[in-house]
């Protein structure tokens, strides 16, 4: 299946996602799919938002039931990993249940300004850990649900730079790096 690129290439976390002929200042136009009409299909958009949690929106028949409007929440946005997100939009058949994918494809999430990362807790215990670890040097923490017992002093460093490249993931705005190269002239 292609992308009908009814949905944006690209958003940053937290920005609100509507496809609708009311929206005059981005789509201005309704998701109308051939052959797919809202009197005998309903339309839902799956998120890949996040391995463990995956996000269905419903699209709403438009007023005369030629298309649809679909709204992805700011709060929704906000709760995807910065990347790519891979998404389909399925049809359902109202009276045969019959499910056809007839859109895919995937947004590139910016990171937000506002988003905290949960990797910031695990920063903290680690480095309250190892503000520690003279006194106790062999011992464990947890941080929301995740227990982590340590028995050295670089399995405290590994842990805290693993913490800080995935901080570093969730947070940055990715600038471009440039490699300079100088070769010699012979």
């Amino acid at each position: 299946m292609k992308n009908l690129c009814f949905l944006p290439q690209r958003v940053t976390g937290g920005e609100t996602i509507w496809i609708s002929a009311d929206n005059t200042l981005q789509s201005a136009k309704d998701i109308i799919i051939t052959n797919y009409l809202p009197t005998e299909y309903t339309l839902k958009y799956n998120f890949s938002s996040t391995p463990a949690v995956p996000l269905a929106v419903d699209a709403t028949a438009n007023g005369d039931n030629t298309g649809w409007t679909l709204e992805v929440s700011t709060a929704q946005t906000l709760a995807w990993d910065p990347g790519k997100v891979i998404f389909t939009g399925e049809v359902t058949n109202s009276t045969t249940e019959r499910v056809t994918v007839v859109d895919s494809g995937n947004i590139q999430v910016d990171a937000s300004p506002v988003r905290v990362s949960s990797w910031v807790a695990v920063l903290a215990k680690v480095d309250a850990a190892i503000a520690e670890f003279a006194a106790t040097p062999q011992s464990s923490f947890s941080v929301d649900g995740l227990s982590v017992t340590y028995r050295s002093m670089d399995d405290l460093e590994r842990l805290r730079n693993y913490a800080n490249y995935r901080l570093q993931l969730d947070t940055a705005t990715r600038p471009k790096r440039i490699i300079h190269a100088r070769f010699p002239v012979r």
